[in-house]
């Protein structure tokens, strides 16, 4: 990406269900860089929030409310824990960024996205936006 402010528009994303956060008051995940106070923008008039994790813009719906945190990082994307505000349930978010800028690629996020698409477990979903 080259530090625009827009989500590409060969972007995918997936929401799946993430356990809920650990009530240990002596467990304090390990941070990460590009984890600490990571500030959101509005855009699209309020309806997406923008974030900048790892150096690229991750982009979701207000319904996924503060705080975005990553939670991982790969080869082909990012891996963020959100709580969607209309379930109330706290969800990981798959960012896949330019996921069809080549064949190969193109096909492992299809092949990624058929293999969810067949996951019978309440903690699977498959949300492309």
């Amino acid at each position: 990406m080259d530090g625009g402010t827009a989500q590409p528009a060969d972007t995918v994303m997936s929401e799946a269900a993430a356990p809920p956060p650990q009530s240990d008051p002596n467990h304090h995940p390990q941070q990460q860089t590009g984890m600490e106070n990571i500030p959101a923008t509005l855009s699209h008039g309020g309806r997406f929030i923008q974030y900048n994790i790892f150096g690229n813009i991750f982009e979701v719906t207000a319904k996924y409310k503060p705080p975005i945190m990553p939670i991982g990082k790969g080869a082909y994307g990012i891996v963020c824990s959100a709580l969607n505000s209309e379930t109330n349930e706290h969800v990981a978010l798959k960012k896949i960024a330019n996921a069809f800028d080549n064949k190969i690629d193109a096909k492992r996020t299809l092949r990624e996205i058929k293999l969810l698409r067949h996951m019978d477990h309440e903690n699977v979903s498959l949300s492309l936006s």
